[in-house]
């Protein structure tokens, strides 16, 4: 206990780590979280036997799960069974494609912990589990299908595109992207590919290393996703030709609802594309977005095919329109606010 208290006023301050502990007890009874509940609740949002569903989470944010990430994998694997499929990114870096090639690490399959997040670490570590081979966009896969759908991702030229595992569920009709309390993510990458979105790759091909399941080591060619800047998207402005600009993923589906307050806190208003706001709503009511709530947190299940017909076209029409706006150092002169 004492040593706990120690560790925790150092990591967080003695203040926040009591209110923390005080809020992980009251969710403990409040918001607890549990497997059988959860997949009650994916049920409940439509999620069924044989589907595949891309898995997001925010862990934290849904209350008290108990069993913590592994609960929330077995319910997942509860509903869609073996005949569906899971699937998660287990990317080796929170950080930028190029940042890590440089590194001249090696990507190894059966050792290079996910960076971007504890539910897809647990999750690539399961032993009935599959990951693809792409050296700095790995995914992980659980299933029937697993194989198929990671096979060959490192001989794609970029990591998103059509023959990826991104690409192969966009192709699916009963394929979603499950939000646990979070937006969106990585699925977005793909639609900005499909759209031919500007600046999205640095110039050329990088050569990467990785490690593959038999322990040999090879190399392999991709494109380079641009940091930072690929994740603006110029709107429409109230007034005036120069276009606003809002954050890819509040672009792609502003949820969960908490989140058109903290775009609001960020500086975003929209005013010119008040639409934005209006997307969450307009997709539930066409039954492209389901909605419902776990523990203390909200949860959504976005079909993908349906997803794609909506939003691609708009998408398209603005990077025509804006075309010549997508100037990197301009871009990056803005100093737009993230999170």
């Amino acid at each position: 206990m004492y040593q706990e208290l120690a560790e925790g006023r150092k990591r967080h301050g003695f203040s926040a780590y009591l209110k923390r502990q005080v809020h992980l007890r009251l969710d403990r009874v409040f918001a607890r979280v549990d497997r059988g509940g959860l997949a009650a609740s994916l049920h409940g949002l439509g999620l069924k036997r044989g589907s595949t569903v891309v898995a997001h989470a925010a862990l934290s944010r849904l209350g008290y799960v108990d069993g913590g990430p592994d609960t929330v994998i077995d319910a997942l694997q509860d509903v869609v069974g073996r005949d569906g499929c899971i699937m998660m990114p287990t990317f080796p870096t929170a950080g930028s494609m190029a940042a890590l090639i440089d590194t001249g690490v090696p990507f190894d399959y059966r050792t290079a912990p996910s960076k971007v997040g504890i539910l897809t670490e647990v999750f690539r570590r399961r032993p009935d589990v599959v990951r693809s081979l792409h050296p700095t966009n790995a995914v992980a896969a659980w299933g029937d299908r697993a194989e198929e759908l990671v096979a060959g991702h490192e001989n794609s030229p970029t990591p998103y595109g059509p023959d990826t595992p991104y690409g192969r569920i966009a192709g699916q009709n009963d394929s979603y992207v499950l939000m646990l309390e979070t937006h969106i993510h990585s699925f977005l990458h793909h639609l900005q590919e499909r759209v031919a979105f500007p600046n999205l790759f640095l110039d050329g091909e990088r050569e990467a290393t990785y490690i593959d399941r038999s322990g040999n080591t090879r190399t392999t060619k991709t494109k380079v996703m641009r940091p930072r800047i690929p994740y603006f998207v110029a709107i429409p402005q109230a007034e005036g030709q120069d276009p606003d600009w809002a954050i890819l993923h509040d672009f792609g589906l502003i949820f969960p609802e908490r989140r058109a307050d903290d775009v609001r806190k960020l500086g975003y208003s929209f005013e010119g594309y008040q639409g934005l706001f209006r997307r969450r709503d307009q997709f539930a009511k066409s039954g492209a977005l389901t909605i419902g709530g776990v523990g203390k947190g909200e949860i959504g299940l976005l079909n993908v095919r349906s997803f794609l017909d909506r939003i691609e076209p708009e998408f398209n029409g603005l990077i025509e329109r804006y075309r010549d706006h997508y100037d990197v150092d301009k871009i990056a002169a803005m100093n737009l606010p993230y999170s």
